[in-house]
């Protein structure tokens, strides 16, 4: 139950302040109960615990209003073809460009979360995204693993793969 829908329960002064107390009505029971309109526990305690049917029926007919973070979560990628994606990975191959940055640069998680809070929907390119979007247009993929040990003993494996996409291999 909201703050503004409890006191729908309670006849409330006219005259009070707002962030001042006041004692509302139970419109209910006729208990007068102390509160304010920024504090309303005390009006939510007596609805549940003087009126549990009506406190219940209110609270299983309101709708629950996502948070400002489930909404930004749910927010869609841009498409690889979008303008706004397209901007955004030209300013980022600029400024890689302009100060002789690496490329890895946009594989740490610090520049990932940066990018995140900059525009949640830009999907920041990777070397592992490329790779994932390739292999999933490929129709078959035929891997070559090898295994060998140095003279140290110290142990090797080497995992190649290949594919064809579009001709090209």
């Amino acid at each position: 139950m909201s703050s503004k829908s409890v006191l729908e329960h309670f006849t409330v002064p006219d005259d009070f302040q707002n962030g001042n107390t006041f004692k509302g009505k139970c419109m209910h029971c006729g208990t007068l109960i102390s509160g304010s309109y920024k504090v309303t526990s005390n009006f939510v305690t007596h609805m549940k615990r003087k009126h549990r049917d009506l406190y219940i029926l209110h609270s299983e007919n309101k709708e629950i209003q996502p948070t400002l973070t489930q909404c930004i979560k749910k927010s869609v990628k841009y498409s690889p073809s979008d303008p706004k994606q397209l901007e955004m990975t030209n300013a980022l191959i600029m400024f890689i460009a302009g100060d002789l940055l690496p490329l890895s640069i946009v594989e740490s998680e610090e520049f990932k979360n940066l990018m995140e809070k900059a525009d949640t929907k830009y999907q920041v390119p990777s070397r592992k995204h490329n790779l994932v979007n390739t292999l999933k247009r490929a129709e078959s993929v035929c891997l070559t693993i090898d295994l060998w040990s140095s003279r140290q003993m110290r142990g090797f494996l080497g995992i190649t793969g290949h594919f064809n996409d579009d001709g090209q291999m």
